[in-house]
């Protein structure tokens, strides 16, 4: 049997980790077992490039491939790619390169308690007859004799609870019944907080957040990397990893478990209360997302019609999911749209039922972005597979909003200036920076229409060939926190242009459908924790949106987590949520006769409107 060898990790920030390993496993196999992230958006398919890390020790020899994937100043500086570099004796990984996940930026939530609060969820007092010898009615009977209007489903330990104050000889209870709907899940001495569990899961990224359900008070947040990322960045490479391992979608279920189960921890404890007291929880994300929460198969999002296991709202216990919350939850989760729109595009209409009766845009961007258009109350929806390019992810600068990360970009007296989450050192760009990087080479014809680097480039930075074509740099190696020169290549232009291509053009076929030019647009709306950071001018300056006023253009913060609050704090969210699927029409964009040609017109920086 081979001996097994050491293995050192040392973080960015925080303590060292000793693990022992086998001889021929990979850097990022080890970071699996270990709970970390590799920082690659392939799915361990050695093609992305980004799983940057340095190794020291016992490893194989640099491979040619892997050589093609990174820069010769990354190549000189020691660093690897994880996927590729196998462990053969004692080794120390250090981190680096990789952006902690707890300086990610919060999420924008715009909802406030008490304009929906109404959910269902209730305290009753009342009274019970102590124990009285001659009678000898057992405890459960005196309950349901007090409140017979309402199903008891009381847990075993809140029965044992309940026996130990009712003694002999006390004339009566004074009892606190926790009602939900028509049932009585919890009866207590004194009223405890009850709680509710709003989840928006994303492809990137989650967010949690406890609410109270009398008052509808937001009492905590929590957001995570979605940590199936380590098996790829987008929809695609994570059902293509569920069809092709044996217990692939267990193992994608599982990592979503564990991340909400953390957040849930975290919470409670910043509160002071117990997850037993979450009694009502709302899920929403894109169906697949969903799917995997739930643990159910996903072959039928792997081809035409693309569609999964349920579609309509559900209302379920929690308990089989292994959650950390009461025994008894409910879990909420609203309908789907069709195709990839999912509940969260759902929750995302939940707050914007008053603009029903006008026009609007819709995006929620992201690696699978999500687009609505509404006309007089009637909707038409679609996804788009943008991928992760305008999230930072497959660029060989970019990386997540993180401390690190540029955010901003100008030029200014023909300087490029820019502004770095946290104010530390540059690792990379992030999406909004991206976004803003683009707009700034297209203002000062460094990039033309087609997406190529121009000579006009050269008067602001230095342009040369690189492993993708040329590449300009926009900071060189001693301004940098990796101590390599920050650069821009065409084949990252090449992947926005594809995301931006896919959305817009998403944008163009549902405003036909809807009969809609841009100038009868009242309003667009960018949802997400993502959109919260974009620019709005620069998103027209790159072609993504529509050109309008920029007036029209309204940020909704994390609308989809905020629908589902509002579900949550209102007894009528989930009847609201099933009409608004009535209202829409799903678009299947492959299915369009015009898709292809207006696909390959958005792939230019100057889409017509």
């Amino acid at each position: 049997m081979a001996e097994q060898i050491k293995v050192k990790i040392v973080p960015a920030e925080g303590e060292t980790s000793i693990y022992w390993t086998l001889p021929g496993k990979t850097v990022q196999q080890v970071l699996e077992m270990a709970g970390l992230e590799s920082g690659g958006s392939c799915g361990g398919k050695k093609n992305c490039g980004k799983c940057k890390v340095r190794a020291e020790g016992g490893v194989s020899p640099l491979e040619e491939n892997e050589q093609q994937l990174l820069m010769p100043e990354e190549i000189r500086s020691g660093e690897r790619l994880a996927c590729y570099c196998t462990i053969t004796d004692d080794t120390t990984i250090y981190l680096d390169l990789m952006a902690p996940d707890y300086t990610v930026k919060k999420r924008v939530i715009k909802y406030k308690p008490g304009q929906y609060t109404r959910s269902g969820v209730e305290y009753k007092t009342f009274f019970i007859p102590g124990q009285q010898q001659e009678l000898g009615l057992p405890l459960f009977d005196r309950l349901q004799a007090a409140l017979p209007e309402y199903k008891f489903e009381l847990s075993p330990d809140n029965l044992n609870e309940l026996h130990k104050i009712d003694r002999p000889g006390r004339p009566a209870l004074e009892l606190h019944a926790l009602v939900y709907g028509r049932t009585v899940y919890r009866v207590e001495r004194e009223k405890k907080a009850a709680l509710a569990l709003a989840l928006d899961l994303g492809t990137t990224s989650l967010f949690a957040a406890l609410l109270d359900l009398e008052s509808g008070e937001v009492l905590a947040t929590a957001s995570q990397s979605n940590m199936q990322r380590i098996y790829g960045q987008d929809m695609v490479s994570r059902l293509a990893y569920a069809k092709e391992q044996r217990d692939g979608e267990i193992s994608l279920h599982k990592i979503m478990i564990n991340n909400i189960n953390a957040m849930i921890d975290d919470m409670v404890s910043q509160i002071g209360q117990t997850a037993d007291r979450i009694y009502k929880l709302c899920a929403v994300g894109n169906p697949v997302m969903l799917h995997f929460f739930l643990g159910l198969k996903t072959d039928g999002f792997n081809a035409a019609p693309f569609s999964g296991l349920f579609s309509t709202s559900l209302e379920i216990p929690a308990a089989p999911l292994e959650l950390r919350v009461n025994p008894l939850a409910r879990l909420l989760i609203p309908p789907q749209l069709g195709g990839f729109v999912g509940a969260d595009m759902t929750a995302c209409l939940i707050t914007l039922q008053n603009c029903f009766n006008t026009t609007f845009l819709l995006c929620d961007v992201g690696t699978n972005s999500e687009i609505v258009v509404c006309n007089q109350g009637e909707i038409w929806t679609s996804s788009a597979a943008a991928g992760p390019a305008l999230e930072g992810g497959a660029l060989n600068c970019g990386m997540r909003a993180a401390a690190g990360a540029i955010e901003r970009f100008r030029i200014n007296n023909e300087k490029l200036e820019y502004q770095v989450i946290g104010g530390t050192a540059t690792k990379g760009i992030c999406g909004s920076g991206v976004v803003d990087l683009l707009a700034v080479l297209l203002a000062n014809d460094c990039i033309n229409q087609e997406g190529t680097f121009t000579a006009r480039a050269e008067e602001y930075f230095p342009l040369r060939e690189g492993n993708y074509g040329q590449e300009i740099v926009l900071l060189d190696q001693a301004e940098t926190a990796t101590n390599t020169p920050l650069i821009f290549t065409q084949e990252d232009v090449r992947q926005i242009q594809l995301a931006k291509g896919a959305i817009r053009t998403a944008i163009d076929i549902l405003m036909k459908k809807a009969r809609l030019k841009p100038s009868e647009l009242k309003n667009i709306f960018i949802a997400g924790a993502f959109g919260s950071y974009l620019d709005a001018e620069n998103l027209i300056k790159i072609g993504l949106l529509p050109a309008v006023k920029r007036e029209k253009i309204k940020n909704i913060g994390n609308a989809a987590a905020e629908g589902a609050m509002i579900t949550l704090t209102s007894n009528t969210g989930m009847a609201d949520a099933d009409q608004i699927k009535k209202k829409v029409h799903h678009v299947e964009l492959a299915n369009q006769p015009d898709f292809q040609e207006k696909f390959l017109q958005n792939l230019n920086f100057t889409a017509a409107d």
